[in-house]
């Protein structure tokens, strides 16, 4: 009784004639300046029905408020234990309520109206536990996701981390729905004190939408996106029809070079090349999964469609992301503009952090043409 939506692999790849145009429209952020406009790390960014632009900086966790020509407006939120105030952290939560905006403090769940004023706040937990992440609010639900880690002190585990997710009630955060999911796979080596995420190792990755959630496993039956109706009920099964790819030496040479990414740029090149040499030895050690990861993230846009990151290993591939109509049906391809983390794409713009080589954040806006 679940439908299933196939698109022929060949067809939701293909370049579905939007394009994004690759400088920005708009842009906030300064190297330096007025103090608005520095950030330390952006948390996440939405453009505001009325064009303004809200801004969550991690190292204030403030709510920061830019008109939408770029000119700072107000603040809210900030660093305390008073209404509106964060404990430690500070995480943006997407949502689809177009006059508010969620924050979670990985105890709290804090609302705010679209002009900063604090709303209500309630804890989060799970079975008793800490939740370590909010990854949607709506009107009447919130996704949460709690992973649960194994660790062997050589090799992998003997049994693989789960994640597990659950939609809450808005109003008490009573559960509605929970499902257990293979999750991230980490291997150790004898002795050394660092651990390693499995090589293309698949990892489930939810996204809550406007009446429901959607939800990628990466199952060995070839690229999957379940999508669970909002008391979670799954409704659809959303599936390319390709074929599987199996990862080879050749990729995992590529990987390396493009995790190597994450080590700073001012480091000298013999330590570099030291370190590189490090995880290319280690990675060698682990065994390769039997199927190439296909999507990394997913995110529905302002209109309720679903888009897919197609998995990226090498420094050279695109930023592309798949479309999906509301009947499941693969329409085509996306390219993003390189380096830009997307967290919003409306109609006719997309809005994501850049970061430049000085590791200084920025809001980008890009104007996105051909679509109706």
């Amino acid at each position: 009784g679940v439908l299933v939506a196939t698109t022929s692999g060949a067809k939701a790849r293909a370049p579905i004639g939007w394009m994004v145009d690759t400088l920005p429209e708009h842009q906030i952020g300064e190297i330096y300046g007025e103090e608005p406009y520095l950030f330390s790390r952006i948390r996440g960014a939405r453009r505001l029905a009325d064009g303004r632009v809200a801004v969550l900086d991690r190292g204030s966790c403030e709510l920061r408020f830019f008109g939408s020509d770029g000119v700072f407006l107000n603040r809210a939120g900030g660093r305390g234990e008073g209404p509106g105030e964060f404990r430690d952290d500070c995480y943006w939560v997407p949502s689809f309520v177009e006059d508010s905006l969620f924050v979670y403090d990985g105890v709290r769940l804090s609302s705010f109206d679209a002009r900063g004023r604090f709303g209500n706040r309630a804890r989060v937990s799970w079975r008793g536990a800490r939740v370590p992440r909010v990854r949607g609010a709506g009107r009447r639900s919130v996704l949460i996701a709690v992973e649960f880690s194994s660790v062997a002190l050589e090799g992998l585990p003997r049994d693989p981390s789960t994640a597990d997710f659950a939609l809450l009630e808005r109003d008490g955060l009573a559960p509605v729905w929970e499902g257990f999911f293979q999750g991230m796979q980490h291997y150790a080596a004898f002795g050394s004190m660092f651990r390693y995420r499995l090589p293309f190792d698949i990892v489930p990755v939810a996204v809550l939408g406007p009446d429901g959630l959607f939800l990628t496993l990466g199952e060995d039956r070839g690229p999957e996106i379940l999508e669970y109706d909002g008391s979670g009920g799954l409704r659809r099964i959303i599936r390319l029809a390709e074929p599987v790819a199996v990862p080879s030496p050749e990729d995992l040479r590529r990987l390396v070079e493009f995790e190597s990414r994450r080590y700073r740029q001012d480091l000298p090149d013999t330590m570099r090349a030291r370190l590189v040499g490090r995880d290319r030895r280690m990675y060698a050690k682990m065994p390769l999964p039997e199927i190439m990861p296909v999507f990394s993230r997913l995110l529905v846009d302002d209109v309720g469609w679903l888009w897919a990151e197609l998995h990226r290993f090498d420094v050279r591939q695109p930023m592309r992301w798949l479309v999906f109509g509301p009947d499941g049906e693969g329409l085509g391809s996306v390219d993003m503009p390189p380096g830009l983390a997307v967290w919003q794409i409306g109609r006719d713009f997309v809005v994501g952090v850049w970061r430049d080589e000085n590791d200084v954040d920025y809001v980008r806006r890009h104007a996105v043409a051909g679509r109706r």
